[in-house]
């Protein structure tokens, strides 16, 4: 049986979309014409949700620990250099088409853009680590079985015929 898409397939395509949410918001915001304090706000709420889902790996790895923080600084650098080069970017290409002219502070519009680019990335990479924790769960459930009690090498050593000693690759009879 084929299937047209593959869970892996579709963790990966969660996960490309949880990635691409704040960079969508930021041209978004550019189209909208909004303030170019959203570039640090979106940069800010990127950070926030990279945060919760370091929490809940380290959660779900079994720690009590919380992630450090001597990224923070250089990662929210980082992520406001990214989202500003897609604004500018955004905005230079909109200057091609139609004057601009931004908003000069932040309103509801905002809030509204900040709450869907972060409600997008967390439901993208929750929905996608369930899916791969069940795969996970299936692919070490048919390990544990191919490796259990019933596994093909149990009769090894019991005197059947065609068991032996596996010796660099090849089997050698014990007769």
């Amino acid at each position: 049986m084929i299937q047209s898409s593959s869970p892996l397939k579709t963790v990966l395509i969660l996960r490309l979309v949880a990635l691409l949410a704040f960079p969508a918001g930021v041209v978004l915001a550019a189209i909208m014409e909004r303030s170019a304090l959203m570039v640090v706000v979106l940069a800010i709420g990127m950070l926030g949700v990279s945060w919760v889902e370091r929490l809940r790996l380290i959660r779900l790895a079994g720690s009590e620990d919380r992630p450090d923080f001597s990224g923070f600084l250089p990662g929210l650098a980082w992520r406001i250099g990214l989202l500003a080069g897609v604004f500018i970017l955004s905005l230079g290409i909109l200057a091609l088409f139609r004057d601009v002219s931004l908003a000069r502070g932040l309103g509801l519009p905002d809030l509204i853009l900040l709450l869907a680019a972060a409600g997008v990335a967390l439901t993208a990479n929750r929905v996608s680590a369930s899916i791969a924790g069940r795969e996970m769960e299936g692919a070490l459930a048919q390990v544990n079985a191919a490796f259990g009690t019933s596994g093909a090498n149990d009769n090894i050593g019991d005197g059947q015929p065609g068991n032996g000693d596996i010796i660099e690759g090849e089997i050698i009879d014990r007769d």
